[in-house]
């Protein structure tokens, strides 16, 4: 189906009642707490934030600058370094002369 029928069922939940009272739902947990910790857990295909509010609830969210595919192309060198970490073997040997 692609991403055209993705945006256009998420902005119908948007417009709908139900998707209304339920984004509200969520502004209304969020407003007027303090964010008293913030935590990150691999999820797989990105690292999710975890937002720990002042009355014990956690709120979960995911950044498209946390998906996989954007911190290897953002990372790239880092993750090799990390990579050659895990796998000391499998460094490059350098050419002999």
């Amino acid at each position: 189906m692609g991403d055209a029928c993705n945006m256009a069922d998420l902005e119908r939940f948007m417009r709908s009642k139900s998707g209304t009272t339920h984004l509200e739902e969520i502004v209304e947990m969020l407003k007027g707490h303090r964010i008293v910790d913030v935590s990150f857990t691999n999820e797989v295909h990105c690292i999710a934030t975890t937002l720990h509010l002042d009355d014990g609830t956690t709120f979960a969210l995911w950044q498209p600058s946390l998906e996989v595919d954007a911190l290897r192309e953002q990372f790239a060198d880092v993750l090799e370094e990390e990579y050659y970490k895990d796998y000391p073997e499998r460094i490059p040997k350098e050419p002999e002369p």
